[in-house]
């Protein structure tokens, strides 16, 4: 089976609305999650500041939940790149330019990784609800997700092929986090906002479990393509879902004007 024919396979319209479905499903049940979670809290503010304090920290929880599925899909392209080449043998491969400039292409997927995630979260769907450094924290969890993922391929699915692009994935978490935490005060405050992110975490775990679980009883996703191949699918429908909820939220009426909403914030903080 070559590349052209899987790539029919994942074009197939049965299971491209099935993955739709799943993703939105999941999406909106992790939002309610937040929804009432962020309830829960407000019970402590008076009745004339609750109602602004649910909409500007659900808006910030989302985001950054929102923040975590981008960090780890860019992570994930890259490992895909990296199976169609080792894989199919397409492009650089073909014409021995991988075995003699891997590590200026490695710097290339780094750095595009690093791209495609500020380009996601500032343009495509822009991210307007996160306070100072709470980016780069999702971003250090989402470096977190790939290293549960990969010790769940290598010891309990049992799978030793990505064995060979571990130093490459290590080397991109390297370059990420200086990229974004030069400091050592910035490590230490990406690290404190981290851990109080660790319930987004298990959310987005949970979100792309269920998507490899429903697209390979489905045969929608393929095993021969690959444990991560297969989860970075399942994250573009999650994307999209994404950038449907995102976009319709942004245009509701909220009742408030984006003064109010200034003001409000600076209440809660």
């Amino acid at each position: 089976m070559n590349l052209l024919s899987y790539l029919n396979h994942y074009l197939q319209p049965a299971g491209i609305l099935l993955m739709l479905l799943v993703a939105a499903a999941v999406i909106g049940i992790c939002l309610l999650i937040i929804r009432v979670t962020v309830g829960i809290r407000s019970q402590k503010y008076t009745k004339d500041t609750r109602g602004m304090f649910v909409e500007d920290k659900f808006m910030n929880l989302a985001e950054l939940f929102y923040e975590l599925i981008f960090s780890a899909t860019s992570i994930l392209l890259f490992v895909a790149i990296y199976f169609l080449i080792d894989y199919f043998g397409v492009g650089v491969k073909a014409g021995g330019i991988w075995e003699k400039y891997n590590a200026f292409i490695l710097l290339a997927f780094i750095l595009s990784s690093v791209m495609l995630n500020s380009f996601i979260d500032n343009h495509i769907i822009p991210l307007n609800h996160m306070k100072q450094g709470e980016r780069a924290a999702m971003r250090l969890i989402g470096m977190l997700y790939m290293l549960i993922v990969f010790a769940y391929i290598k010891f309990i699915y049992q799978d030793d092929n990505y064995d060979s692009i571990i130093l490459y994935f290590l080397t991109l978490v390297i370059g990420r986090f200086v990229y974004f935490d030069a400091s050592l005060e910035s490590f230490h405050h990406a690290v404190t906002e981290a851990l109080s992110g660790l319930p987004l975490l298990i959310m987005a775990l949970s979100c792309s479990g269920i998507m490899a679980f429903a697209g390979f009883s489905a045969k929608y996703l393929i095993t021969e393509t690959g444990v991560i191949f297969n989860l970075f699918i399942g994250h573009l429908y999650l994307l999209v879902i994404i950038f449907v909820i995102h976009n319709v939220m942004r245009v509701l009426p909220s009742g408030r004007s984006p003064k109010s909403r200034r003001s409000a914030d600076s209440k809660t903080k």
